[in-house]
């Protein structure tokens, strides 16, 4: 009986959150923790070399809507859906820097 229990405890996938929902960028470097409950499990972060601006950097991730490589000194997130963003989509795109939006999120914003 308990060796069946444990084979099925094995078998369900674990479950993966993406960064962006435990994490909110500032752009500044800043990054803000979604769920502050101390129950709840973060990602293990770790120093690296960024990709994108070569910085020892904690996040590393792709832009939601170019896939750009961004770390938390490149990138933002969306205000709306708290997908990341990079600067350089916030610059281009965006007229509002404080409260940066995704292209999808742009579209159906009023």
């Amino acid at each position: 009986m308990l060796f069946e229990g444990a084979a099925a405890n094995q078998e369900r996938p674990e479950e993966h959150t993406a960064l962006h929902e435990h994490y909110f960028l500032l752009g500044d470097g800043s990054i803000l923790l979604r769920d502050m409950r101390p129950d709840s499990e973060n990602p293990a972060l770790e120093r690296r070399k960024s990709r994108c601006c070569q910085r020892q950097t904690l996040i590393h991730g792709t832009c939601i809507n170019c896939d750009m490589d961004l770390c938390e000194e490149c990138g933002y997130s969306c205000s709306e859906c708290s997908e990341f963003i990079c600067r350089s989509c916030v610059t281009v795109f965006d007229d509002c820097p404080e409260s940066p939006l995704c292209e999808r999120c742009q579209m159906f914003h009023t």
